[in-house]
């Protein structure tokens, strides 16, 4: 089994099935025992801030259908959801669900809006960047809204050799007012060429990134790190 990001979210779950009483037969092959061995204490504590969890969702098909995954992992107690999400190194950079790594057509859909108001009709390579550059403050609120689809997300990530969490309630951000003159760019239009880091108030918030020869071939993570200290949360 390669041990990479998608092991330690599949161990955690797993994790919160055992520690919650559910079946996790189905996420056997897909989990780490020494991953779940670490993060059994780690969860312990997490979920004790939680309302009960009552059916682990995280394998099920998305309500777009297709190839897409649900955007929730477990259901709780009280008509409450949960995601989870991890981190294996020190990165600390979490891709939204739906939004975070799709298709153009895909995109089209969620960022319509903002197509109509750069005359843009259908999203490419190029035209992606220009709405990039002309309306992150508009973008990166559905990038946002995409993270926190659930009411709980529990952020599971390594330092070091240690391994932390911390738990973000919807309900607790704050109406934040991105403000376009804030936004920075560590690329311009002609020079971006595959990665671009975007920054607001010199704090970088998270990172695009659009390959020719690589799939996925367009990408947009948030550093948790940062987003927290920028929203406070």
């Amino acid at each position: 089994m390669t041990i990479n990001n998608e092991t330690l979210g599949q161990s955690a779950e797993k994790v919160i099935c055992d520690l919650s009483g559910l079946d996790s037969y189905h996420l056997n092959d897909r989990s780490d025992e020494t991953y779940e061995e670490i993060l059994t204490p780690l969860i312990a504590k997490a979920l004790k801030k939680l309302p009960s969890v009552i059916r682990h969702a995280g394998l099920e098909e998305g309500e777009r259908g297709g190839h897409s995954k649900s955007s929730i992992d477990f259901y709780l107690s009280e008509e409450q959801t949960l995601s989870v999400k991890t981190n294996k190194n020190s990165n600390m950079k979490v891709c939204p669900s739906e939004v975070g790594q799709s298709s153009w057509s895909v995109l089209n859909k969620y960022f319509s809006e903002i197509l109509q108001i750069n005359n843009v009709r259908n999203l490419d390579r190029n035209n992606f960047k220009q709405i990039v550059f002309n309306s992150i403050n508009l973008l990166i609120p559905i990038y946002l809204n995409h993270l926190m689809t659930c009411d709980y997300l529990l952020w599971i990530y390594q330092k070091k050799t240690n391994f932390y969490y911390k738990i973000i309630q919807k309900n607790n951000l704050s109406r934040f007012n991105w403000n376009f003159n804030m936004f920075s760019f560590t690329k311009d239009l002609n020079s971006w060429n595959e990665s671009c880091t975007v920054k607001y108030n010199n704090i970088s918030l998270g990172e695009f990134q659009l390959h020719s020869n690589r799939s996925p071939n367009k990408k947009f993570r948030f550093n948790m790190q940062n987003l927290c200290k920028i929203l406070k949360i």
